[in-house]
């Protein structure tokens, strides 16, 4: 006999039940009502015509509406034209669908207030899941499959198979709708539920069970390099006002090391595969896809998605100077004294008068503390060795073009303290906020 349990951690959370009308999720339906029957959840339903099937996706409504007033399950229905969508988006019909039915399906539960959304993926669509990821070349993530619980999608039907379920609904005399469009074989799931899966079960008897037991090893196995990517990416990624860096370190894991590029960027597995080929080499760049720009230089391994645009901002004598995106200046009378943090300086209160906080521009300079002549900032960066994508977003204070301090490198002779001067502190926020600060 077939029983579901609630394991999840709200205690008699309102259900949402994702019902077409075929057997997998009419068997859901039914077998949620008996837990909410016995006071472990509350329930409600949500029914959504694609208006693929012309008159057979209104009878399948139908059948819903009627299905959940016998059974008293209040129902939410919604539908769409999502073959003219699909046509308008130039889409694929399948995945159209797909995410017309998830949009619905995330209003409903906002409309309901709904804790979680269950759908009645059984354990044959698990397999056929797994197959599917593995056959696109996917990594340990896609061999996971599904999980039975997603954020707010609950599958608590992932352990049984379809055969149970049909034999649960005929014991029980319910009735169920039939989509005749499983049984074509124009699309890859159906060609391995019809062709692929059948074969396997014949070579391999419990070939389906033996996928979900590996889709569940995977799991395990995928959660330890979650936290272990996790625990390379929160002690050497961060977040800067062009994009990204992880710190190039010799001995990280290949697999580690490409799951946490993934996490870091988003980017797909082909770039990830390139990125790990800059973080290993000395030094390089390389375009990826979405505009992105890796680049390997000194101790890190950049990723430069945005221009950071030239911005400024008066210097006072006391306050706050901000440049969104790339940091602030916070100025305060102080002791004229000399510091030695290359971010918080104390320099010569008249040598400041007018200056303003900005990125750096065309024909910057500098006068480097203990010389006489200038240098031009770009050879100043190069010899204090500021990686080429930071000299963009650096902090700097300057007059002119003549720059006055460049936060966290240096300070000009124009700028330094004096017998007699008025010491004003100078502290420089950068924007950076490591990978734990901005997940």
């Amino acid at each position: 006999m077939i029983k579901l349990e609630w394991k999840g951690p709200e205690e008699k959370p309102l259900v949402l039940a994702a019902v077409s009308g075929g057997a997998d999720s009419v068997a859901l339906l039914s077998l949620l009502c008996e837990l909410a029957g016995r006071g472990a959840i509350r329930l409600a339903a949500a029914h959504f015509e694609h208006g693929i099937r012309g008159g057979a996706s209104r009878a399948d409504a139908a059948f819903v509406r009627v299905l959940c007033e016998d059974w008293g399950v209040p129902l939410i229905e919604g539908r769409a034209d999502v073959p003219a969508l699909a046509k308008a988006r130039g889409a694929g019909l399948e995945q159209t669908a797909r995410d017309a039915r998830y949009a619905f399906l995330r209003r409903a539960k906002a409309d309901t207030g709904a804790d979680v959304i269950a759908l009645a993926h059984h354990l044959d669509d698990q397999a056929e899941t797994v197959l599917m990821h593995l056959a696109r070349g996917a990594g340990l993530r896609g061999a996971c499959g599904m999980r039975e619980r997603e954020g707010d999608l609950w599958r608590p039907l992932l352990g049984l198979r379809k055969a149970e379920l049909t034999a649960y609904l005929l014991d029980n005399a319910v009735a169920w709708r039939e989509d005749e469009t499983n049984a074509l074989a124009d699309n890859p799931r159906n060609i391995i539920r019809l062709s692929v899966m059948p074969a396997l079960e014949t070579a391999y008897p419990g070939a389906a069970r033996a996928l979900g037991r590996f889709a569940a090893l995977a799991r395990d196995e995928d959660a330890y390099m979650e936290a272990q990517a996790s625990a390379f990416l929160a002690a050497n990624a961060e977040f800067l006002p062009f994009g990204s860096r992880v710190r190039c370190l010799d001995g990280v894991p290949a697999a580690i090391l490409r799951r946490a590029i993934h996490r870091l960027t988003g980017l797909d597995a082909a770039a990830c595969l390139a990125s790990e080929e800059l973080f290993r080499a000395g030094k390089g760049a390389a375009a990826l896809p979405g505009g992105v720009r890796a680049e390997r230089t000194g101790e890190y391994l950049y990723f430069i998605s945005r221009a950071v645009a030239p911005v400024e901002a008066p210097l006072p004598m006391e306050g706050r100077a901000a440049l969104p995106g790339v940091g602030e200046i916070v100025a305060a009378p102080a002791e004229a004294a000399p510091r030695s943090d290359p971010f918080c300086q104390v320099l010569d209160g008249d040598s400041l008068s007018g200056a303003v906080v900005r990125t750096r521009r065309p024909g910057d300079f500098i006068r480097p503390l203990g010389m006489r002549g200038t240098q031009k900032l770009s050879d100043y960066f190069i010899n204090h060795r500021v990686d080429r994508p930071l000299r963009d977003a650096a902090l700097l204070v300057a007059r002119g073009s003549e720059i006055l301090w460049a936060a966290g490198v240096g300070i000009s002779e124009e700028a330094k303290l004096r017998p007699g001067s008025k010491g004003v502190r100078l502290e420089a926020r950068e924007y950076r906020k490591s990978w734990e600060e901005n997940s």
